[in-house]
C-alpha cells in the first residue's frame, strides 16, 4: 500500500494573503501564502500556514481576504529553517474553496 498525504481543513484566514514570486530556473513563479485558523472539536485553535503555487496562487490571492471562510485541500510538507534550526509544517494547497467574508452569516449571502 502506498502512503497517503491528503489533508482537508476549514477555517478563517488570519490575514490577507501575500503574493510574491520566486525564481525557478529562468521563470518567476507566483506563490501565495496565508494562514487559516481552524478549531477542533475540543475548541482548540490551530494556525496552519498554507501555500498555493503558480497561476492558482495568483487567483486565490485576488479573491480571498482576512476573516473569510475557506476550505483548503492539499498535502502537508515539512520545511527546515537552517537559520533557526526549526522545522515547519505547511499545507501546499491544490484546491481552495471560498466561503463567507468576515461578519457575514450564511443568511446574508
Amino acid at each position: 500500500m502506498s502512503d497517503i498525504n491528503n489533508v482537508v481543513l476549514s477555517g478563517r484566514l488570519t490575514a490577507d494573503p501575500q503574493l510574491h514570486y520566486v525564481k525557478r530556473g529562468n521563470e518567476q513563479v507566483p506563490v501565495c501564502n496565508f494562514s487559516i485558523a481552524s478549531e477542533d472539536k475540543y475548541g482548540r485553535t490551530s494556525f496552519i500556514p498554507v501555500i498555493v503555487w503558480r497561476n492558482y496562487g495568483e487567483s486565490v490571492a485576488n479573491y480571498i481576504e482576512k476573516g473569510q471562510e475557506a476550505i483548503v485541500s492539499g498535502s502537508i510538507y515539512s520545511r527546515h529553517d537552517s537559520k533557526t534550526g526549526r522545522t515547519f509544517l505547511e499545507l501546499h494547497a491544490n484546491e481552495v474553496k471560498y466561503g463567507n467574508k468576515a461578519g457575514m452569516s450564511h443568511d446574508n449571502v
